[in-house]
């Protein structure tokens, strides 16, 4: 109790209304798919844009799309494998599941009124994992992946030597004026995108 009850101010909570609580209703397994490719198209670029950097700093070859193909394939193929595997696990939990009384003891411990989520799992698992093996064999679209993927590791590289630059040329200047600055900056770039058009 001190000088600093003063500083307190009393909350007067409304009562817990059930009325008043939304329940939003469930995704439908296309939305639940399709969300899911949306995920694994993420990671995957994200996978193919790792290798692409890693290569242009420590590989001596020259860029080719064609390289990458098969990473960007076996990247799809390992999420539709995965997507198959929980859907075995989910087969196996709805037969455990149908007929089971009670209350649960743990999040994953299903009961017969978890049937219809686990059925919606399940369904969405078969199907991602029919669409994941789908596009891990449209070579057009993996090609268009991976272009999106070098140029997000470009992006990523470049605004790291950009950033960078100005700190491990021998010659530069202690410390630039903001005007002096922008200007090198600019000719960085431009240098930078003559390189990338040749």
């Amino acid at each position: 109790m001190g000088w600093f009850d003063w500083l307190r101010k009393r909350r007067i909570l409304k009562p817990y209304n059930d009325a008043a609580v939304v329940e939003v209703p469930q995704a439908t397994v296309e939305q639940s798919v399709s969300e899911g490719l949306m995920i694994s198209e993420y990671a995957v670029r994200l996978r193919l844009k790792n290798a692409i950097a890693v290569d242009a700093v420590v590989s001596p070859r020259e860029y080719d799309a064609l390289t990458y193909l098969p990473e960007a394939s076996a990247a799809y193929t390992e999420l539709a494998d995965e997507s198959r595997q929980a859907a075995d696990r989910l087969t196996e939990e709805l037969a455990n599941t149908v007929g089971r009384v009670g209350r649960a003891e743990h999040v994953h411990d299903y009961r017969r009124g978890d049937e219809s989520n686990v059925r919606h799992r399940l369904m969405v698992a078969t199907e991602a994992a029919t669409a994941l093996q789908q596009k891990a064999g449209q070579e057009e679209y993996l090609l268009d992946l991976i272009e999106k993927a070098r140029q997000d590791a470009w992006a990523e590289m470049s605004a790291s030597l950009l950033d960078h630059a100005l700190q491990y040329t021998p010659d530069a200047p202690e410390q630039l004026s903001p005007v002096d600055r922008d200007i090198e900056l600019a000719s960085l770039r431009a240098e930078l995108e003559a390189l990338t058009d040749e």
